[in-house]
């Protein structure tokens, strides 16, 4: 008889596990992807940084967004965070990464900010809009766009 549970409970714990795994279990990536990268770090301080991630933020604590902004409902006088994250080369400093907001296509202020080789470098702009209407807050390095937000601006 307790051989009988024993093989009951093994399959019921066996088919709840195939059944309640989630499918898209992260794996690691490939050897080869890994080299690139690895690579990249080390030797691609002649393409410059990679901008892994970005978001608009209301609040931030220690360089994490802690509430996310929603980009149809800005305040007149909200304080944006724009958040970054890039991947720099290894010994490499970048003094040309940009962060631009433009008001119904009329630019009213850039930023620019100096990264240097890491991993996972955080920076945080910060800009309180000052104007009703249409906002495109541009990541830029040097000239080249990396990356757009469009946001909404009402008076409350």
């Amino acid at each position: 008889m307790t051989k009988k549970r024993s093989i009951l409970l093994f399959t019921l714990v066996f088919w709840s596990l195939l059944i309640f795994c989630p499918l898209n279990a992260t794996a690691a990536p490939a050897s080869t992807i890994v080299k690139d990268v690895v690579d990249y770090f080390y030797n691609g301080q002649e393409e410059g940084p990679i901008l892994t991630d970005s978001k608009l933020c209301k609040s931030m604590k220690t360089l994490e967004c802690e509430e996310a902004l929603d980009p149809k409902a800005v305040s007149l006088g909200a304080l944006i965070n724009v958040w970054m994250q890039f991947f720099v080369p290894k010994g490499a400093s970048y003094d040309d990464i940009i962060v631009e907001y433009k008001h119904e296509g009329v630019p009213r202020n850039l930023t620019a900010h100096k990264i240097e080789g890491s991993i996972r470098y955080r920076i945080v702009d910060k800009y309180k809009v000052d104007k009703p209407g249409k906002w495109t807050i541009t990541i830029k390095r040097g000239v080249t766009s990396l990356k757009d937000f469009k946001i909404e601006v009402i008076k409350k």
